[in-house]
């Protein structure tokens, strides 16, 4: 926040890592009133039109200091199951902001918005044609990107490392590791043939050409985080969803249940995922190019790239800024 010149100020209130922790819940009961009244003296200090959250137990105390201090409060819902604080402060705040249909079973209707996960505007700036030049991938023929998102995922890529071949005589394979899997993978990589290998570009990590990886794919595959599902939904691109089995209340599942249901996503659960589920999936829908093109154009409906401007509008209409 520094390095951006906004002025920051961090509360007592720790976020809570372990819920069932005993001793975890004990702390942060005692340090919530302490937190409660600093959020509240900065809040006066500042004077804001509005209050925006995305929930977590860090939040907690300036929220309520907000509405204490009579402040709209905006909450933003990034997940299909709402967390546990976001679903206590629905009954308080003015406005919600929710990303997954499957939310608006739980939220108060009245007062809650589907305006989407906000996406970084310079990933959107790829198109298909600059996105494949930029990473050195034909023009045509399909592309396949797979990804565990930021940190990458063992089990994603230990179907990948057993599916890699078969996938590679189907199509282009772009694979996001994650750093620590990335010797792995590339040691993996250097014992294809040569016309395969030169199929397979891999990387550890992907800041700006993530948007060049999305924006040349046919098919991503990848977790069920709300960025991991909106970012190739932005891009009109269908998924093949793996859940993280070990998400706080299963929401990466009904993340991916509620983009299956809408037509854009498959669905395998961790649990199932092996080398030859994989490729069965992939090349089901490599095989069917019509039902491809049904879920994309699914994808394409679901995808909402303008979020952030959604987001910020509402934040100016409740604070009276429009």
């Amino acid at each position: 926040m520094a390095g951006a010149g906004i002025p920051f100020h961090a509360t007592v209130m720790p976020s809570l890592r372990d819920p069932d922790s005993r001793f975890s819940l004990v702390t942060r009961a005692a340090l919530m009133p302490i937190a409660s009244v600093d959020a509240l003296v900065r809040i006066l200090r500042f004077h804001p039109d509005v209050c925006c959250t995305t929930g977590g137990l860090a939040s907690l105390p300036a929220a309520l200091a907000a509405r204490a201090a009579r402040v709209p409060v905006y909450i933003w819902e990034g997940n299909a199951v709402p967390g546990r604080v976001n679903r206590l402060l629905a009954g308080w705040s003015q406005r919600i902001g929710a990303t997954f249909e499957a939310s608006l079973r739980v939220l108060p209707r009245r007062r809650t918005f589907v305006d989407g996960n906000p996406i970084r505007r310079s990933l959107l700036t790829w198109t298909r044609e600059s996105g494949r030049a930029k990473l050195g991938i034909p023009a045509e023929g399909p592309v396949i990107f797979v990804t565990g998102g930021s940190q990458g995922s063992a089990a994603i890529n230990h179907a990948v490392s057993g599916a890699v071949t078969r996938l590679l005589r189907r199509a282009t394979v772009i694979h996001h590791t994650g750093t620590a899997h990335l010797a792995q993978v590339s040691t993996k990589r250097e014992t294809l043939p040569p016309d395969l290998r030169e199929r397979y570009h891999v990387y550890g990590f992907l800041h700006e050409e993530m948007g060049a990886a999305l924006a040349a794919a046919d098919l991503v595959v990848g977790r069920a985080s709300s960025s991991s599902i909106a970012e190739p939904l932005a891009f009109g691109v269908p998924l093949i969803l793996v859940p993280f089995a070990a998400s706080a209340e299963a929401h990466q599942t009904a993340n991916a249940q509620d983009i299956a249901e809408r037509g854009a996503a498959l669905v395998i659960r961790e649990s199932q995922l092996d080398a030859d589920r994989l490729v069965a999936q992939v090349t089901g829908l490599l095989d069917d190019p019509a039902r491809l093109a049904r879920m994309a154009k699914a994808a394409r409906a679901a995808g909402r790239p303008d979020a952030a401007t959604a987001i910020a509008g509402e934040l100016r209409k409740l604070g009276g800024c429009a």
